[in-house]
């Protein structure tokens, strides 16, 4: 069941990020937002693949290293001012939110 909930809640940041990031300077479309929007993308498409595999527990480690890097993504994004405080603190919020549920995963296949 947390499977579940983890792909709606990553979904739903997907949602409010993606808008965000597209209005990031033009000069970082193809680097800083490209790559944010993959790692986002990666960890959807690892949360599927965690689902549908009988040794999870790997694959959500993955998931979790993912999870680092784009909170340091958007730390970068937020300390160059592409993103604003309040978007910052609310998807940290929402990625801190993903961490949890996905340390229960983690502990629920351990």
């Amino acid at each position: 069941m947390n499977n579940l909930i983890l792909y709606q809640k990553v979904y739903d940041f997907m949602l409010y990020i993606f808008p965000i990031i597209d209005k990031f300077p033009k000069y970082e479309k193809f680097a800083l937002c490209t790559h944010i929007k993959s790692c986002v993308l990666e960890i959807m498409r690892e949360i599927i693949r965690a689902n549908k595999s009988r040794n999870k527990r790997p694959i959500l480690y993955d998931i979790d290293v993912k999870l680092e890097e784009l909170r340091c993504l958007l730390k970068f994004a937020h300390d160059r001012k592409y993103l604003s405080h309040r978007s910052f603190e609310h998807s940290s919020k929402l990625l801190s939110e993903i961490g949890k549920i996905l340390g229960g995963w983690i502990k629920s296949v351990g």
